[in-house]
């Protein structure tokens, strides 16, 4: 990260992971201080569909980068890292800091990689998400949009939040920065 920082323009360090958003929405903590107050959770009596996100966190600049999928297998991870890879032409270093998923070490993403000389992977121990800074972009999407969503019946618009938010958090880079603790 220290040189990412001192060379902003060719050395880049990237936060990736891999997080789910459900359709049924979370209620957790509603009833606090609100008592018989609180809003009625809207529960769909469809199933707990899913959304899978593959995203990149730059360590430096708090730019976010996402992609939404049905699921996520190697194949299209290795294409959403060759989507990430062209966003960095410029770059003559890209660290990737990921955890242990063996998905990342699947051929398919691989290839992919170790294709490109200017990829370095920095792998996370094992069991240790605090440390993938990335992983707090998805508790502040949980606590922005998920949370006690209203979107249940609707799973396009639900998926339409999500997306929409990742977007605003490209005007919001600093915050992004202090929020996910890559900042000094």
């Amino acid at each position: 990260m220290k040189e990412a920082a001192e060379n902003p323009c060719e050395v880049f360090t990237l936060f990736e992971d891999e997080a789910s958003f459900y359709r049924q929405p979370t209620q957790g903590l509603l009833w606090h201080w609100m008592g018989r107050k609180q809003p009625k959770m809207r529960y769909t009596h469809k199933s707990n569909t899913v959304m899978r996100v593959m995203g990149v966190l730059n360590a430096v600049n708090g730019k976010v980068y996402c992609e939404d999928t049905g699921s996520t297998t190697a194949e299209r991870l290795g294409e959403f890292f060759k989507r990430v890879l062209s966003l960095y032409k410029e770059a003559r270093k890209i660290y990737i800091i990921w955890d242990n998923w063996p998905v990342h070490y699947h051929q398919a993403v691989t290839r992919v990689l170790n294709g490109d000389t200017r990829v370095e992977i920095v792998p996370l121990p094992t069991y240790s998400p605090w440390l993938n800074k990335i992983e707090k972009v998805w508790k502040l999407t949980k606590q922005e949009v998920t949370h006690a969503h209203p979107w249940s019946d609707n799973f396009i618009e639900f998926r339409r939040q999500v997306r929409n938010h990742f977007l605003t958090l490209e005007k919001r880079p600093m915050e992004v920065l202090r929020y996910t603790g890559a900042s000094n």
